[in-house]
């Protein structure tokens, strides 16, 4: 199952080319970066990286991966910043609320 530190690991290392950078940017160890990357190419069925001893590059699946996992953490960012915004609100004065009381059910 995809999570999000799935993508975002997927997406530090499209952005570092580098497994070891990535796992210095997400403050996480480089085998944990790895095995994060060889599960989410296991769910996805598709390689999303061509590795080499000393390069990383972006697979035409990767390629084609990247922009959506950019966007999905971006909604999440988004979601997050709403449900913020939205304080504390039990019920949303679209949802019942008149003149500051939560009507009974």
């Amino acid at each position: 199952m995809i999570d999000l530190r799935h993508l975002s690991t997927f997406v530090a290392v499209a952005e570092e080319g580098s497994f070891s950078r990535a796992a210095d940017r997400l403050r996480i160890a480089q085998s944990a970066v790895s095995r994060t990357i060889r599960d989410l190419e296991r769910d996805l069925g598709r390689q999303l990286f061509d590795r080499s001893t000393h390069h990383v590059a972006l697979t035409q699946a990767g390629h084609a991966t990247l922009d959506s996992a950019r966007a999905a953490l971006a909604a999440v960012d988004t979601l997050r910043v709403t449900a913020d915004d939205a304080g504390d609100c039990i019920r949303c004065p679209h949802d019942g609320q008149k003149n500051g009381l939560v009507e009974a059910f």
